[in-house]
């Protein structure tokens, strides 16, 4: 009988030993329906994955994955070896943008034709000449206008932005020598306008040449010296070079950007 019992302990104990060795090492990943004798009461002991390498990370989005991992678990659990964790890899992405942004200046200095500060330049003496230029051109243009086009301003008393006006546009009338007629549509403003005319219709000729209802006085139209065409470019009170501006939007004349800039044949 203990015979017996020996026996069968041993035989116990080996086939245990030889469970053991047929065990696969891959629990977590084996296809359960193909090992007959696998455990199904108890769970494996699960492995830990260990973290990646910074240097694993091939794209951006595993980057930006990884450090709100880090991030996140270092929040939750802000001890020495998170923080460690997330600074390390915010440092890699920090260093390959500050990286990026040195091989995007280099490549602008060598393709000039993408960089708009060759046109646009940032140096303080570069700007003061550009806008000299600009506004050498802008004159130019305003006397070449001054010959197609002129103006018609409706005004009417007790308007205190067409008072504002008047010297405004005498000012315009001195230095580009465009003409300016100014339409009375109520009351006598001959104080501030000399030689304005009664509206004889002109405002309802004006509103259908340009297709637009004005609703504030000083009202200023861009007409052309035909009288077929008409632009409403303003209403109310402003400046003398935004008004300038207007004009020479409205002109359609080219302006050049920049003239001065020379550009390289093709080589």
């Amino acid at each position: 009988m203990t015979i017996r019992k020996i026996g069968l302990t041993a035989l116990l104990s080996f086939s245990l030993v030889q469970y053991s060795f047929a065990q696969p090492n891959d629990f977590w990943t084996e296809d359960v329906w193909k090992n007959p004798d696998r455990g199904f009461l108890f769970y494996g002991e699960k492995r830990e994955e260990n973290a990646k390498e910074l240097s694993e990370f091939k794209t951006v989005e595993e980057l930006k994955l990884e450090a709100k991992r880090r991030l996140e678990v270092a929040v939750m659990e802000p001890n020495k070896e998170n923080i460690t964790a997330y600074l390390a890899i915010n440092t890699l992405m920090l260093e390959k943008s500050s990286q990026f942004a040195q091989r995007w200046k280099e490549t602008l200095w060598a393709n000039p034709s993408f960089d708009h500060t060759v046109v646009h330049p940032n140096a303080n003496f570069a700007q003061v000449a550009l806008k000299d230029e600009a506004k050498s051109e802008k004159e130019d243009i305003l006397k070449q206008l001054s010959s197609r086009a002129g103006l018609v301003i409706l005004v009417q008393a007790g308007c205190s932005f067409c008072s504002l006006m008047a010297p405004v546009i005498q000012r315009l009338q001195q230095e580009t020598g465009i003409e300016a007629l100014a339409i009375s549509i109520k009351g006598d403003v001959s104080s501030e306008w000399p030689g304005a005319k009664p509206n004889n219709g002109i405002v309802k000729r004006l509103m259908t040449l340009s297709g637009s209802v004005p609703t504030v006085t000083p009202a200023i139209f861009l007409v052309d010296r035909k009288g077929e065409k008409a632009q409403l470019i303003a209403s109310g009170a402003l400046s003398l070079e935004d008004l300038k501006d207007r004009l020479v939007q409205a002109s359609g004349l080219t302006r050049s950007t920049n003239s001065t800039i020379q550009t390289l044949p093709r080589l």
